[in-house]
Formats: C-alpha cells, structure tokens, sequence
C-alpha cells in the first residue's frame, strides 16, 4: 500500500488585490484610502450569447465556456500587467483594472488596445456552436479612487464612489469595439487622442499602443499568511489551500445583492462615513451568510454602489442549499440596512473554478443560471427579493410569494417569470410530488405499533427508527403510527438551518397546542399568557420560560430573573413537561423528526422528555440518520434496510401504471435506486418527464453531493478519479491512474472513504451505491475525464 503523502499547500496571494494586501502598509487602520490612478473596465460582448448557445449543450456548454473565458481573460491579463496593471474586481465577463504610477493614463489606455487585438484574435477560435465572435467595450477614468476595506469574518475590497461610477457609466455608453475616455483621462493624452464626444466621454482613436509596456507595480510587502486568509472569504480558504483544485460541474443557487446611495453618501458626509455604512452593510451579510453556511463569493463595481454574490452549493453542497439562500438574503434585506439593497436569486448548473494567470486568479462560478441571477437583482426595486421558481420549489423554508407578470432580460430570447419573496410561512415537508405506495417493512411496522400498545397501557416508550437518507424513516413512522394514534400527536421537526437557534423543533408544534396564532409580537404575548392563564395561574410568573420555546418575545419575571443561567433549561423542561400534562390527551406519541439535526437545547430537552416518557403513557419516537449526532436515544433502535428488489419493481409498477414502463427501464431504475425509496421516487420522477432513467435529477445529485463535500478535499478527489474506473474496480488500476498525483489510496485514505467504498473481492473495491459513483463521476470535467479514460 502507497504512503501517505501530505497536501501540498500553495499560496493564497493570487487571489487576493494587492491593494489588499498591502493595506495596512498604505492605510494603516482605515476603513478606506484614496489613490491616484486609472480605472480600466473591460466587458466583453457575445459571451452572454455564447452562454446561452452552450447552455442548450448542457454542463459540457458551461464547461467549454469556462475554458474560452479563462484563455481569453489570462491573455488580457498578462497585457494589462505589462502595462503595470493590476487585477481588482472580475465580474463574470469583466475585469476592473487600475493603473498607478507614472503616465498611468496612457498606459491603462495602451493595455486597452492591447486586448482589444488580443480579442480580436482570440474571436477566429472556433466553438462547438461557431466561432467565439467576442468583442469588447472599454471604460477609462483617471482621477482619485475611493477603496474601502469592509467586513468582519473576511475583508473585502469594496471599489465604489464617483471613479467607480464614472467607470461604470463610460463602459456602458461604449459600443462593442469602443475605448471610451473620460475627461481627466483625455487631458492627459497626447493632443488628438480622442475627439469625437460620446455620452459622458470621448472614443480613442488609437489603433496601437504607445510607449512601452513596464513591469507590474510591486506590492512592496510580503504579507503573512494570516492577512492573506483574512482577506478571503471563509468559506473559500480552506479550499483554495489545497492544491490542484479542479473545476467542477456544481448544482448552485447564486444571490446578487446590489447596493446603491454611495455617491451622494460620499459627497454629503465623506469617506468615513461611506466607509464604516460599506462595513456595517458587508458585515451584517457576512453574518447572515456564515450563519446559514452560505458563501459569500465576491463584490463587484456597479453605478452609484457596488454588488455582493452569494452562493450555495459551490464549493460544498449541504442540505436544503436553496432555503439557506433564501433565509440569508431574507434576514438581510429585512434588516436595517445603511444603503438601499435590491436582491435576486436563482439557481442552476454552473460550472465552478478559477480563472486567471498564475500571478492573479480568481474563484468563481459561470454559466447561465448566474447570469439570470444578475438580470433578477437589476429588475428587483429597493427591499425586494426576486428568486425564480425553481429556489422556490426547492427551498425548505416556504414563504409568501407574488408572482410578476413575466419581463424580458438581457441576454434571454424568451421573457422570464419570477416571483417576489415574501414573509415565512413555515416548513416545507420533504414528500415528493409523486407520493409512491408503502410496502414491506412488516417487522418495523409491527415493532412501533406494539410499542404504542404499551404507551396506551400505561407503559412508556423510546425508539430510534434509525436509517441513511431517503430510506424511509418518516414515511415509516407516518404509515406505522400517525393514522392509530388516539391520543396527541406532537412532530418536532429539525431542519439543518435550525441547529443554531434554540428550540427552533419545537417552536410551531408548542403553538399550535396552545392555540396561538401568528400576529404580532404583543399579541401573541398576550395570547401566550391567556392560554398558560387558562392551563394554571401558577404557571404565569414561569412564562418566559415557555416563551423560550415558542419563540415569542415577553418581559422577564422576578421568578425566571432569579433562575441561575445554567439551570435555565432545567427549568424550561419542567415547564414544558408540566404543560403537556395539562394539554395533551393520552396516550401523547412524541415524534423527533431528523433528530440528527437538533440544536443542543433542543436535545436536553427531548431527553428530558424520554425520560419522563417511561413513566407516563407516552411514545417517544425519533427519526435519525446513521453516525449523525444530534438527539439519539438510548431507547429501542429500529434499523432500516433498503428494499428488496422485488419490492422496489412493485413500486416502479404501481408508480407507473397509467404510463407502463418497459422491463428494461424498470429494471434500470431500480438498479440505479439500490432499494432507497427516496431516490426511487426521485429517478420515477425524473422518468415521467424525459423519458429516460439516465438523467440524474437535481434532487439527488445534491443529496449525494452534500454527501461527499463532507470529505476532505483530497479523499474527495481520490473519489472522482475512482469513478472513471466504474462501478467496481482494481485497486492496482486506481494506484496507477493515481500515479504523479499528490495522493493515494492509502489505509489512511481508506478509512476516510469507508462510507463510499467497500472491497469487492480480492484486490478489488467497489462504490457502495451506484448513485455515489454517478455523481462523483458527473462533476468531473469532461476534458479531465477524457484525459483519465
């Protein structure tokens, strides 16, 4: 067996401005600094036509526009720093360059024409769907640029402010082809530079460079690895520290939060005060984005203000990424903001990685659902949220929403329909749209049904229904129990976004039991207080405590104020216990659902709960997933396998009756299954709308991909290049595909892929699911895939 060899760790600078690592030798501590210099806006024009032309190829389509993007943009570097350039924003299909020192001018507007020539060179490659027929409009605006330095998890380089939005308006009014010069720009040009006036500023009549082209402007600092990190968001530096980190095919929801008042700010009330609103603004969505495990990818210039990019799924899938989403830029656009905010959302397969040259490079992602994002945000006015249906559909959050007549957008032939996001309406419960039979699972059945027996006979119970995603968990508990429950039934649901916030599970079942409706903070206090008034008078000076767990906002009482903090909980479960006594109807079945999910407060108090359950006529149930944390009792544990297949075909046939399906294809569903009902539900799904089993839906490749985003970085793309070999395969064939990479299937690495690998005979390994393979097959690039084969 190989050593293990250790990660080869590279650096970070290239992805960080060098302005921005050299701030505090320029700036000290300030929220902002002003340099003199040349702002130089390139957009190039076609590749918002070419992605949509590529997109009807699929992921390879965003694939080979990535590839174009990094070849044309890497040359466009490489000029614009020999011209003493240097790399501040990239926007998807622009840069933003600035250019200091002497003659900053006439060499920011010679890079410019360099690229041009680049491009137009770059435009007679040819395409899958044609040639690139890439042309580019160009910005030039010479004066003093305001820099702000904002955030608190990471610094962000924030560019906005009269330069910025001169900039911006120059490239806007050029035409494809077209350098467009402002006025500081023009004077100091040669005399004849640019004489013919459009809009705001005057086209460059240069057809060649002048001068010659000058080493790039050193940072003149070293700076350590720390300042580097703080100056990258937290969700990317782990990952951009391991080396050789590939591009991958990646199912993303991607926010644009746009933010605008900045120039009349700076004019009224000066840097500072722009400064420390840019850092109030940019940390309150750190916050919001780090508490639901989104990423905050980047900031780019715009007119008047600036835009922050979100996104889930890229690099890491987690659960239920389109809700985080939608409850981060929910929680921001509520909150009070110092700058008025528009936001868009949408979702969709990008294709993710780095762009650049070896001295500067950038992360980020591309592909059509990124540019709908941006076309939403521009439509959405000042405090709306605009998400297309599908983050919608998706969420595990719902909300109100009000449909918008569909409206045309850039770079989209057809007009799109969008919906306006309004207040949270609860939870969406995780059934699919086509809710197949129950079968088998006698033992299982029986096992519950008996244990609510006894619950009814005065002998209190505790089971774990214990199983891996999708195998059925709450579908059997639903069949077994809910329907011959004679007593109370209470579901505490966890979500994964609820493991931060106490008692979150049990929120909207301990309304419901006591008759609360939503309404207003003081209304609902006051309904709280008559439904305990009613319950027991003695209860009252205990009331906060009960408004932990409902989450309603009430006054302290000199009784709770007295409460020691860490006996608070205690207290709470003494409530909570006395007032399901007084409330529920015996016999109470108590359901935990995704107890794996619980927040720590929440587990003190289910077992509490479990505790008591003994010795009244209760059922505690909880539904938890293999090797998770969270709430796992110690109760009687009810372990779930997949299906036979034979129960699978009864599925696949009665799903499908009204449609048969051939043998063949219920075969292959149900081999692609492996006896998950979730994923059998998913592929039948999947099947009824285009017609083939061999197409992967969006469900299950984020289930699945969560899955292995768990993993390390390396063991992940150990994993990767293991499913080129199939489903099963050697293990010498894997050691020399690996051969001249910086890992190997060592025992070490192994024992980190044990979920997703087991042996397959002598020599052999083998993926543990097909669905594992397919996933981690279809991230892969097809030219990396291609290139292993």
């Amino acid at each position: 067996m190989a050593e293990k060899q250790t990660p080869v760790r590279r650096s970070l600078a290239p992805y960080v401005p060098s302005v921005l690592q050299r701030w505090e030798l320029d700036a000290g501590s300030a929220i902002s600094q002003q340099i003199d210099g040349t702002l130089c806006l390139v957009d190039i024009s076609g590749f918002t036509n070419l992605s949509e032309r590529l997109a009807r190829l699929g992921r390879i389509g965003a694939e080979e526009l990535t590839e174009h993007l990094n070849s044309v943009f890497g040359e466009m570097l490489r000029l614009a720093y020999r011209r003493g350039g240097t790399l501040l924003k990239f926007g998807g299909d622009a840069l933003l360059l600035a250019f200091r020192g002497d003659g900053h001018e006439q060499q920011a507007c010679s890079a410019a024409v360099e690229m041009n020539g680049a491009l137009r060179a770059s435009a007679r490659l040819p395409t899958s769907v044609g040639r690139l027929g890439l042309r580019m409009s160009v910005g030039v605006h010479s004066g003093a640029i305001e820099l702000f330095r904002a955030g608190g998890s990471h610094h962000e380089l924030i560019i906005t402010g009269p330069a910025a939005s001169a900039v911006a308006a120059l490239e806007h009014e050029a035409s494809p082809g077209e350098i467009l010069v402002g006025v500081t720009t023009r004077a100091a040009l040669a005399a004849g530079s640019a004489t013919t006036k459009k809009g705001p500023g005057w086209i460059l009549r240069w057809r060649k460079p002048r001068g010659e082209g000058k080493d790039p402007v050193a940072s003149g600092v070293a700076p350590d690895h720390e300042t580097i990190a703080m100056s990258l968001p937290r969700a990317l530096r782990t990952y951009l520290l391991e080396a050789s980190t590939e591009a991958e095919h990646r199912l993303a929801t991607i926010g644009f939060i746009r933010f605008s008042g900045v120039d009349d700010m700076l004019r009224k009330a000066g840097a500072t005060s722009v400064g420390n609103a840019l850092d109030e603004l940019v940390t309150m969505v750190q916050a919001a984005a780090d508490g639901e495990g989104v990423t905050f990818l980047a900031s780019d210039v715009d007119e008047d203000g600036g835009k922050l990019i979100l996104v889930t799924g890229v690099p890491a899938t987690q659960d239920d990424d389109e809700g985080r989403m939608l409850r981060a830029v929910k929680i921001i656009s509520e909150a009070p903001s110092p700058l008025p905010l528009s936001i868009g959302v949408n979702n969709g397969h990008v294709f993710a990685g780095e762009v650049g040259m070896e001295f500067r490079r950038t992360y980020t992602v591309m592909g059509d659902p990124v540019n709908l994002a941006a076309r939403l945000m521009a439509a959405a006015p000042h405090g709306a949220v605009y998400a297309s249906p599908t983050v919608l559909d998706r969420s595990g959050t719902l909300y109100a929403t009000t449909a918008l007549k569909p409206f045309s957008v850039k770079g989209k032939a057809a007009p799109v329909q969008a919906y306006q996001v309004g207040e949270e309406t609860g939870s969406r419960k995780r059934e699919s749209r086509y809710e197949l039979p129950f079968v088998g699972r006698i033992p299982e059945v029986a096992a519950l049904r008996d244990a609510l027996s006894r619950a009814r006979k005065g002998s209190g119970t505790v089971m774990q229904v214990v199983g891996d995603t999708g195998i059925g968990k709450s579908r059997l508990v639903s069949e077994a129990l809910h329907s011959h429950a004679d007593g109370t039934t209470l579901e505490f649901r966890a979500e994964p976004y609820g493991s931060s916030s106490p008692y979150r599970p049990f929120r909207d079942e301990m309304r419901r039991l006591l008759g609360l409706e939503k309404d207003s903070e003081r209304t609902m206090e006051d309904q709280l207080r008559s439904a305990v008034r009613s319950l027991d008078p003695a209860l009252v000076p205990l009331l906060p405590l009960l408004a932990d767990i409902t989450q309603i906002e009430t006054a302290t009482t000199p009784e709770v104020a007295d409460i020691e903090p860490r006996f608070r909980r205690d207290r709470v479960a003494d409530v909570v216990v006395r007032t399901l006594g007084l409330v529920a109807q015996s016999p109470l079945l108590i359901v935990a659902e995704d107890s794996h999910w619980m927040d720590e407060a929440s587990v003190d108090l289910l077992h509490r709960l479990a505790v008591e359950a003994e010795s009244q006529r209760w059922l505690l149930v909880a539904t938890h997933r293999v090797d998770a944390g969270g709430f796992a009792p110690s109760g009687v544990e009810v372990p779930l396998v997949p299906l036979s297949a034979e129960e699978s075909s009864e599925l696949v046939l009665v799903a499908t009756q009204s449609a048969p399906l051939r043998p063949h294809e219920i075969e292959a569903i149900v081999a692609k299954a492996e006896g998950n009902p979730f994923f059998l539900q998913e592929i039948i799904s999947a099947v009824r709308e285009v017609g083939s089993a061999e197409t992967l839906p969006d469900s299950l490749d984020g289930i699945v991909n969560s899955q292995l985003d768990a993993l390390p970085p390396l063991p992940h793309r150990l994993l990767r290049f293991a499913s080129v070999l199939g489903r099963s395969f050697r293990v010498d064939v894997l050691e020399a595909l690996l051969e001249g990479e910086d890992f190997a299937l060592d025992v070490a690495m192994q024992n980190e892929l044990s979920r997703f690998l087991e042996e397959d005979g002598d020599g052999r390994c083998r993926f543990r699911h097909a669905l594992i393979r397919d996933v981690a097959y279809e991230g892969l690039p097809f030219r990396r895939r291609k290139a292993l084969h």
